[in-house]
């Protein structure tokens, strides 16, 4: 009697299937990208870190003075933001060389909780020792002016 008729479009229970599978999906991406941002600042902070424990020894080397068995602290500001350091001097088996552990953390982070921790040595006979006077380029042509050799 009636014609046959194909009926077309969604029904309600599909349409509300599809928006929750792309719900889903639209969910894992914001996480991936939230994870992936809050990584990113984790590493930059844990560089700025070992930036500033690198520092640390570095200055202690160039300071010119052998440095004491002991533990030292500061503060410094670095990268727009303020970090916290402590140094630990200790003597070594070989006599006048001694190690040096560096743990940076960021002002706010727990006292027990480092970003970054290095390692370094230095020797007395580097700090005491003054630059070279061995003429190391005599003789050689442009070098030390006065020292070539005459042909």
């Amino acid at each position: 009697m009636y014609p046959s008729r194909r009926l077309r479009g969604f029904t309600l229970i599909e349409v509300v299937v599809a928006l929750a599978i792309v719900a889903l999906g639209m969910f894992a991406v914001f996480k991936a990208i939230g994870d992936t941002t809050s990584n990113i600042g984790y590493l930059r902070d844990r560089s700025m870190a070992a930036w500033i424990a690198d520092n640390r020894i570095t200055e202690i080397r160039l300071s010119g003075e052998f440095p004491s068995v002991d533990r030292t602290e500061g503060d410094v500001d670095f990268a727009g933001r303020r970090w916290h350091w402590a140094a630990t001097v200790s003597q070594t088996p070989v006599e006048g060389l001694r190690r040096i552990d560096i743990k940076v953390r960021r002002e706010d982070d727990a006292e027990d909780s480092a970003l970054s921790s290095l390692a370094g040595f230095v020797g007395a006979t580097a700090i005491s020792s003054g630059p070279s006077s061995t003429p190391w380029n005599s003789g050689v042509p442009g070098g030390n002016p006065g020292d070539e050799e005459e042909p």
